[in-house]
């Protein structure tokens, strides 16, 4: 995930994990939670880690430079969508609020496959009327996201839209159905 998420005026890059989903770091939670630090973050989840899973929250291994420009290896925590939704509901802070509400929005969209980079074997398995549906929903975000007019994201939308117009092209032509000939009926009947 390389797309830049923005919430309340603060831009995220997610952290890359290798599995194409949003996680979010301690230093990232920290900033979103409006925290001091990020050692804030590791208090409120070592008190309640028993609610947190694998699939929650991890330690990985983070490549950075330091002030000398080497490259240095440090272990940090990092959230899944989840588990930054978990943190927002522990959290005692005035942004928690708005901030669960942000990140069930991008739960929703991350548990939602985008129909514009699935293959055809993939699309066949949707239903037409799913297909449009969840065409609306990302048409929606992405105006929600990265519509604002003479802002740098726009050029983002516009990319946005270029793919939903591929893809609603291309489940009109998946809409129309063409009936093969059935050819003559014994005794001269009609089907049923």
């Amino acid at each position: 995930m390389s797309d830049k998420l923005v919430f309340k005026g603060n831009e995220v890059i997610p952290f890359d994990n290798g599995d194409g989903k949003i996680w979010f770091t301690s230093k990232h939670m920290a900033e979103l939670l409006e925290y001091a630090d990020e050692k804030s973050v590791n208090r409120l989840y070592n008190r309640n880690k028993d609610e947190f899973n694998h699939e929650m929250t991890q330690v990985v291994t983070a490549t950075s430079r330091n002030k000398n420009n080497e490259i240095q290896y440090n272990r940090t925590r990092v959230f899944s969508s989840r588990g930054a939704h978990l943190l927002g509901m522990l959290a005692d802070t005035k942004v928690a609020k708005a901030l669960r509400k942000w990140l069930l929005d991008l739960i929703e969209k991350e548990s939602q496959p985008n129909l514009s980079l699935m293959d055809l074997d993939n699309l066949k398995q949707v239903t037409l009327s799913e297909m449009q549906n969840r065409v609306v929903k990302e048409n929606e975000w992405s105006m929600e996201t990265f519509g604002r007019p003479g802002s740098k994201s726009m050029t983002i939308r516009k990319r946005h839209l270029k793919k939903i117009r591929e893809v609603e092209k291309a489940i009109a032509e998946l809409s129309q159905i063409a009936l093969p000939d059935m050819g003559d009926f014994p005794n001269g009947e009609e089907p049923a």
